[in-house]
């Protein structure tokens, strides 16, 4: 074993092997990874593993578009199913704030490429019976 590295990962969880990943990706051939336990066996296993494209920050926003796109890839690179399932979600408003917090999130999702649609409450019920939309301003 080498007694030296160029780069030190601590930790096997996605963070660190994804960061393992990513430079090998790069060429780099010096690295290690330390992981107490099994790889992913810390908190990561139960994360949701959620990649919200609508939020408030716009460098968030981009992580989370990178990396909708590189688990996509991965599952083609490597044939091995990653369980990444992308769907849609809708934001209740039930208030005018909210609605207007909402339109200020669909701003910076749409510098990112985020297709952001808005509902009326008829609209959401016809999409979801059953929820209650009395009182509902849109989502």
């Amino acid at each position: 074993m080498e007694s030296k590295a160029r780069v030190v990962v601590i930790g096997g969880g996605v963070v660190g092997v994804s960061t393992l990943y990513h430079l090998a990706k790069k060429g780099w051939t010096d690295v290690l990874l330390l992981e107490r336990n099994e790889l992913t066996s810390g908190s990561t296993w139960h994360a949701a593993g959620l990649l919200p494209l609508f939020n408030l920050s716009y460098s968030v926003g981009q992580l989370h578009k990178y990396s909708v796109r590189f688990y996509q890839e991965l599952e083609k690179e490597t044939g091995m199913p990653v369980g990444f399932k992308q769907v849609s979600n809708i934001r209740l408003a039930n208030s005018p704030d909210r609605m207007d917090e909402y339109h200020y999130y669909s701003g910076v999702a749409e510098t990112i490429g985020v297709d952001v649609k808005f509902l009326t409450p008829e609209q959401v019920g016809e999409i979801w019976p059953m929820c209650k939309t009395d009182g509902l301003i849109g989502a």
